[in-house]
């Protein structure tokens, strides 16, 4: 089981990418280290939602 749910993943990614904040930021403010962040970005970007779980 993922520490993280899919829906906390996608929220993520959403606050990243329309928030105009860098990953580090947002990472912080989420909690989590912005490596993972950028991670699930880039996941999202190639694969779309379904890829985050």
């Amino acid at each position: 089981m993922s520490k993280y749910s899919d829906q906390f993943k996608l929220t993520a990614v959403h606050a990243y990418l329309e928030g105009g904040e860098g990953f580090r930021k947002v990472a912080q403010r989420l909690a989590v280290d912005f490596s993972l962040l950028r991670r699930w970005v880039s996941s999202f970007q190639k694969h779309g939602q379904f890829s985050l779980r």
